[in-house]
């Protein structure tokens, strides 16, 4: 070792004791400090790429809308830009346009070129048409930190007082971006006409109208001059009061006597718009408060503050009996996640730290164990300067590396350790031990971080949420190396065991004076079965390598087979949720009203709320819309969901067990269907239910998803209902529930139809007469109404009719009502037009332009059924289906096409770690072939991940996947130093058997301890101590099992590699050798 090149570099370290010390406790409370101010949230903000534009056409039906809306918005993005696809719904009244951006593109601007489109042919829309409203979908602003459910048995306009004044105090807490009213009904002035007296005077609707709206608003009159000085002058006033609009003079008759509105008014008040979306809690009215935090605000400071709020506003309104529920609380995940995580890394460390005490001794244990803390802080700094926020993700990625920030303090520890034991002095043995070790551990890090940082090519919304990971393990790990390299030789100089202790370890004997370390300790037992078989092993190398060679055929044979879902031997799901959340999307008959709607969804949040304490939290109910899993809102009057919010995890008593939170899913499913069932009779009809958690990771839609385009939407659907009759009759997806596709249902519509001729023969337009229809009934816009605090809208319609008998009895009745006045009497509309009953669509969807069905399922909880299964079988039936509908198109979507894009970015993620890992191991060992040897260890982790998730019945996510690409670079780290001392051995002179020999012995300890701390360190989340994560337990159980496979066989199989390679570099040298001399004449010189 003495003319070993970084033995300098040592000792000047060494004596930087000073500088060393004060840049370690900068950075220690550096680290505390971030940890105190860096933002915290649940979840990582992720740009899903979508935009939904939402247009309102009041009054038409679905195919209006279809063709005079959807389609010109799809025709003005036709050419857009990066554009995945567009998805259209659209329903009477309401187009609804959803747009995917491809994935990493630059979303900011394609979302602004995408608005100036859209609003460009604003004028070629139908006049009625309200504006566009886009909304830009990502978690930033659709997750809230929080949201408070403001309750009270009160008329709206008091409950909606009451909100504005618990917004104002939550958007003045620190770090509040907008606390937003929703489910407040909105006020207007209804002006509503009795039609008999309509009649009775012989004035038409049209003309009251028009006179109230001519006598409503202020009108700018220019200005006076006088002399120096202009006058400004104004004319006319907005209705502030309903005399003012009472007294509006219609008509004067004969006696100059004038006809005035309250001639013809059953009431002139302010009143409540029909709502569209009606907002309940547990049951009860309410109106929410969506609580948004910036971007470097931290969640639950946030949060804590809206508790304290809150609690101090009921308390000031007791007397109103106010109720305001908290859900959708980012808190309790994060403290769920926190407490699992959490208790998961402290335990980890724990269990490390002890196993280094066992090994190494107590202080060498401690001086290593600090590298932990010391890594962790540093990350925290790298983490707040990157402008980077503590989340779920970023605590998985603390639990997954803190038993591998160790392994280089472990290497070099134990180097020291040996070359203290070696009878060496202090000094030497640190300066030794860490120049020999120097350069493995540098590579080893940096594979490491090699095989995490590729990660960060995964492509969307899932290699956003999930890039947290490689930058927190890479950042942890460069922090880890710096600690262990530069920091720790001083500590191990200044607090390293005292020469005593190690007096025994320096009584070395004859031949196995290399083996002396190994013959005690906890280590011995093991020496003494490894060495013999090892011997065993060298004996017969070629065997030993066909037998690996074997094992990694039958894991990649059993992984291939499941993925491809030929043979489900291991399941295969893109990502497990820890749910949280779940919804029960309801959908009624087409045309029920909302307040009917409502009414089923109080009744349902109202059961699942008397679950108890144990199983529900709160049950938030919206009739009006729902969000499906892909966070895309579909509204309409006969949607509703109610959203429950299940207990923290120490408060949680579920049926069947709280780590099982799917399984009650299902069971709430079938329970909610009873339900429901024995409640038909009473809401006279029967909803559809879906019953689904909310994701806690990135959308990915329902596990089955296959859509179906065709050019008429008739074909569409009748090759969905032969599919669904397949699927539902196979026995292999007997596992398949909610199987149903999203076709459109017939309603019930009375329709006015213009009589052309009528209409030409009196002068009247044909849209103004349909525009009367809709006014009379829904309201004609005429100005503004001023109350004392705003100005709401203003409407003339006719009355509905009254207890007094006055007002329209039903919408036929409207045909009687005066729509012209003529010469020969007024014109009613029964006159002009006649009316009949038909069926229309409810909704008609399209994808990328062409009519689409979508079919979808989702897999029952504990099932072997995985989507790519469900494929499998699906596309062996798609050869019969397009023989019999040539013109239909079928394509995967939902959890299949989410794990297949995912799945390919991390094979090419994986491909490129494996390159530059290659590139590095070949740059340090100058050689082709030895890196080839150190890589195989990445198949030996790859036999232990399939085996280990067989064996466990472990479902394989996306999390699994990335563990797979992590372990390529923590298994290469032992057979590297492996390698790396049998090559040192080999340059001392040894022969290649007692080499290898020598490298193992010196080597195992290492090797184990690396080992065990890691799996120690994954452990509790693994058995689930003290909670279990049912999001990561998969990602850490491959980790785990990947783990013990591949240090086994790379102490195993690894020695027997390198002798095989070394003998056939030695043959070949010596064949070379031999044709050279051959090739020479006698004379010495080459013949030509």
């Amino acid at each position: 070792m003495a003319g070993h090149p970084l033995r300098p570099l040592v000792r000047f370290t060494l004596k930087q004791s000073v500088f060393i010390n004060i840049v370690f406790v900068i950075l220690m409370v550096s680290g505390v400090y971030s940890l105190l101010t860096t933002p915290v949230e649940n979840l990582p903000p992720v740009d899903i790429g979508k935009v939904m534009i939402t247009t309102v056409y009041y009054g038409a039906n679905a195919e209006d809308v279809e063709q005079l809306v959807t389609r010109e918005i799809e025709d003005a993005l036709d050419d857009l830009d990066n554009v995945e696809y567009i998805q259209s719904n659209s329903l009477r009244n309401v187009s609804s346009v959803l747009v995917k951006f491809l994935d990493d593109t630059d979303y900011q601007n394609q979302y602004d070129e995408l608005r100036f489109r859209v609003l460009n042919i604003r004028s070629q829309l139908p006049a009625t048409v309200d504006d566009p409203l886009f909304t830009y979908i990502d978690t930033k602003t659709w997750i809230p930190v929080i949201v408070a459910n403001l309750s009270a048995e009160l008329p709206n306009r008091s409950l909606k007082a009451l909100a504005e004044a618990l917004q104002g105090e939550l958007q003045s807490i620190d770090g509040v971006q907008e606390a937003r009213i929703d489910g407040d009904q909105t006020q207007q002035f209804e002006v509503r006409l009795d039609p008999e007296q309509l009649r009775r005077y012989g004035v038409s609707f049209g003309r009251v109208c028009q006179a109230i709206a001519d006598a409503n608003g202020p009108v700018p009159s220019g200005r006076f001059r006088q002399g120096a000085h202009n006058l400004l002058l104004d004319s006319g006033a907005t209705f502030a009061s309903q005399q003012a609009v009472l007294d509006v003079a219609v008509q004067l008759g004969g006696d100059r006597q004038a006809l005035r509105v309250r001639d013809l008014a059953v009431a002139a008040e302010v009143d409540y718009r029909d709502p569209d979306v009606i907002s309940s809690i547990n049951g009860r009215n309410a109106i929410r408060l969506l609580v948004h935090k910036e971007d470097r605000a931290n969640a639950v400071d946030i949060a804590n503050t809206v508790r304290q709020r809150v609690a101090a506003f009921d308390a000031r309104h007791a007397d109103l009996a106010i109720e305001t529920v908290l859900t959708y609380d980012s808190t309790i995940e994060i403290d769920d996640s926190v407490r699992t995580l959490g208790g998961n890394m402290v335990l980890g460390m724990a269990l490390v730290t002890l196993v280094l005490w066992l090994t190494l001794g107590l202080r060498n244990a401690l001086l290593t164990a600090i590298g932990i803390p010391f890594s962790f802080l540093a990350t925290l700094i790298l983490i707040r300067l990157t402008g980077q926020s503590i989340n779920t993700i970023s605590l998985f990625s603390f639990v997954l590396v803190s038993g591998i920030i160790v392994d280089d303090a472990i290497v070099l520890v134990e180097n020291i350790y040996r070359h203290l034991q070696l009878g060496k002095s202090r000094t030497a043995a640190i300066v030794d031990g860490t120049s020999e070790v120097f350069l493995p551990v540098v590579s080893s890090a940096l594979t490491t971080i090699l095989a995490f940082i590729p990660m960060l090519i995964m492509s969307g919304s899932t290699g956003e949420f999930f890039s947290v990971i490689p930058k927190a393990v890479s950042f942890a790990l460069f922090a880890s190396l710096v600690e262990a390299l530069f920091i720790l030789p001083l500590h191990v100089r200044d607090f390293g065991p005292a020469p005593r202790q190690l007096a025994a370890g320096r009584a070395r004997t004859g031949p196995h004076e290399d083996f002396h370390h190994l013959r005690q300790g906890p280590f011995a037992f093991f020496w003494r079965f490894y060495q013999p078989l090892l011997q065993r092993l060298l004996a017969c190398p070629g065997r030993s390598l066909l037998l690996g060679l074997a094992l990694f055929g039958v894991a990649l044979a059993i992984m291939g087979l499941s993925l491809s879902g030929r043979l489900p031997l291991i399941k295969i799901k893109f990502f497990q949720d820890s749910y949280l959340r779940y919804h029960v999307a309801l959908q009624l008959p087409a045309g029920t009203a909302v307040e009917q709607t409502d009414r089923i969804v109080r009744d349902i949040a109202h059961h699942l709320y008397n679950l108890g304490p144990g199983q529900t939290l709160a049950a938030s109910g919206s009739a009006g819309y729902l969000e499906d899993r892909d966070y895309a809102v579909h509204r309409a009057q006969h949607y509703g969901q109610v959203v429950v919010t299940l207990p923290p995890q120490e408060q949680r008593a579920l049926p069947g067990g709280n780590d099982a939170v799917d399984r009650y899913i299902d069971r709430i499913h079938d329970q909610l269907q009873q339900y429901c069932a024995a409640h038909a009779a009473d809401w006279g009809l029967r909803p559809q239910l879906n019953v689904f958690g909310e994701n806690t990771g990135p959308p990915t839609g329902k596990a089955v998803n296959i859509r179906l385009t065709a050019p008429e939407l008739a074909q569409a659907q009748a090759a969905s209902t032969a599919l669904l009759d397949w699927m539902g009759q196979s026995a292999e997806l007997a596992d398949l529930i909610n199987l149903e596709d999203d076709r459109s249902s017939l309603q019930p519509v009375l329709r006015f139809t213009v009589d052309p001729q009528r209409a030409e023969e009196f002068g009247v337009a044909t849209g103004s007469i349909q525009q009367l229809v809709a006014s009379a009934l829904n309201g004609w816009p005429a100005g503004m109404y001023r109350t004392a605090d705003e100005e709401i809208d203003l409407l003339v319609l006719l009355a509905r009719q009254q207890e007094d008998g006055l007002g329209l009895a039903d919408a036929r009745a409207v045909l009687r009502t005066p729509v012209i006045e003529d010469d020969r009497g007024p014109l009613r509309l029964e006159e002009l037009t006649r009316l009949e009953w038909a069926q229309e669509a409810d909704v008609r969807r399209r994808y990328n332009g062409r009519s689409s069905v979508t079919l979808t399922a989702d897999i029952r909880a504990g099932s072997s059924l995985s989507a790519s299964r469900v494929q499998h079988l699906v596309s062996g039936r798609l050869d019969q289906l397009r023989r019999q509908f040539p013109a239909v198109s079928v394509a995967f979507g939902g959890e299949f096409e989410s794990t297949g894009r995912a799945y390919r970015s991390l094979a090419a993620a994986f491909v490129i770690a494996l390159l530059a890992i290659y590139l590095v191991l070949a740059t340090q060992f100058n050689d082709y072939l030895q890196p080839v040897i150190i890589l195989s260890a990445i198949a030996f982790a790859f036999i232990g991940v399939v085996f280990g998730l067989l064996l466990s019945r472990t479902v394989f996510t996306i999390s699994s996947f990335m563990a797979v690409i992590g372990l390529a670079g923590v298994a290469v780290n032992d057979s590297l130093i492996l390698i790396d001392f049998m090559n040192q051995q080999r340059r001392h002179g040894l022969a290649l058997l007692p080499a290898v020999l020598s490298a193992c012995s010196a080597r195992m300890r290492p090797v184990l301890i690396t080992t065990l701390t890691t799996l120690l360190g994954l452990l509790p989340m693994v058995l689930g101590i003290p909670y279990k994560s049912v999001t990561w337990a998969p990602m850490a159980t491959a980790f785990a099992s990947g783990l013990v496979s591949a240090t086994l066989l790379t102490l195993l199989l690894i020695p027997a590699e390198y002798v095989l390679l070394e003998g056939a570099k030695t043959r070949w040298r010596r064949w070379r050798t031999g044709n050279r001399r051959q090739s020479r004449p006698p004379g010495g010189r080459k013949t030509v």
